[in-house]
């Protein structure tokens, strides 16, 4: 088991990962202010369970010296990217209307799992966190279990922090917010390849 100290650390990184401004956080706050925050936990609940699938899937090849998971954190970084600016683009030529009848248009679970799973900002906190908080463990694999259990609560919370600020936007200002939400999604997205490039 972790020290008192390390769970401390990693409740910290999780939280700043999970709360700070990336796209799935915009998207979330996005999809609560556009159809409500309880519609929007789907897609909460879906980038959530996408986030702990890449936390094990990449943290489990990691503990085993699996030299192949390394390969694909770049790729994954520009998959995910182009697929984030496409929905910035799609934001931005939004009428920022309220279309709340249309369930097809709501982001469910599934676009939660792969938004998340596109998310470059998800692949680089996983890559840190688990070099950082688990390979220097003893215990590596208690280390990860429990590791990985705090950053999925964290992670939903979060996102359902935003999820519900989102909701609380007028209808009047959706035009404006769309923007906004739009230019920091970009900006997040050129950040995070200008962090990740090899």
């Amino acid at each position: 088991m972790p020290s008192l100290e390390t769970l401390l650390a990693m409740c910290g990184f999780a939280l700043a990962s999970s709360a700070t401004p990336g796209p799935v956080n915009i998207i979330g706050a996005m999809t609560g202010a556009t159809h409500g925050a309880p519609r929007a936990l789907r897609f909460v609940s879906g980038a959530t369970a996408s986030f702990l699938a890449l936390l094990v899937i990449v943290g489990s090849g990691m503990l085993i010296g699996a030299e192949w998971v390394l390969a694909f954190a770049w790729p994954m970084t520009l998959a995910g990217s182009a697929y984030l600016l496409w929905m910035a683009c799609g934001l931005l030529r939004g009428g920022g209307g309220h279309p709340a009848d249309s369930d097809a248009r709501v982001p469910g679970f599934w676009s939660g799992v792969v938004v998340q799973g596109l998310n470059p900002k998800a692949w680089l906190a996983v890559f840190s966190s688990i070099s950082t908080f688990v390979l220097p463990l003893e215990d590596r694999f208690t280390g990860m279990a429990v590791f990985t259990i705090l950053f999925g609560a964290i992670c939903w919370f979060s996102l359902a922090a935003w999820a519900w600020g989102g909701s609380r936007i007028g209808q009047s200002q959706m035009r404006v917010f769309n923007g906004i939400m739009a230019l920091i999604l970009a900006l997040s997205v050129a950040w995070m390849l200008v962090q990740a490039v090899p």
